[in-house]
């Protein structure tokens, strides 16, 4: 594996952030353009508030990509009875980077992130493509139902 620095991002880094997280809804497999605007003109004032507020944790991979994951405030339930669960959102490494352990120290660090907090679980919605990666480490697919209004 190539050299890599992977380093707690800042506000700072928002227009970086919000690039990635683009980059990624545009490799989904049918990309909205008008959606994925949408999205990110929404994601901005979102991350402007959540950094700074330490809901939002993102973690940049130099070279190539970035992390992030995102506290929130949840019920308490038997399995978690901790009132705030961890997401893990916009993984996302360029295409030029992949295949060489960058996505596995990102969400490497990550989890350990989040065990140091004190999270028992960690949520996440796996693309196809991600799913190899988030089993090698230890996540299992759950049942979870949705309905759009």
């Amino acid at each position: 594996m190539d050299a890599v620095t992977i380093r707690q991002a800042t506000l700072a880094d928002l227009p970086l952030l919000l690039r990635y997280r683009r980059a990624m809804a545009e490799e989904m497999e049918t990309p909205d353009p008008l959606a994925v605007n949408r999205m990110i003109t929404a994601l901005e004032p979102y991350l402007r508030s959540a950094i700074p507020e330490g809901r939002w944790h993102a973690w940049i991979a130099e070279p190539g990509g970035c992390g992030s994951v995102e506290i929130i405030q949840w019920v308490p339930g038997r399995q978690d009875p901790t009132p705030r669960r961890a997401w893990i959102h916009s993984l996302y490494i360029e295409p030029s980077f992949r295949r060489r352990g960058i996505g596995r120290r990102l969400i490497e660090t990550m989890v350990g992130w989040c065990r140091e907090q004190g999270l028992r679980w960690i949520y996440l919605h796996a693309s196809e493509q991600g799913r190899p990666l988030y089993e090698s480490v230890g996540f299992e697919p759950s049942t979870e139902m949705r309905l759009k209004l």
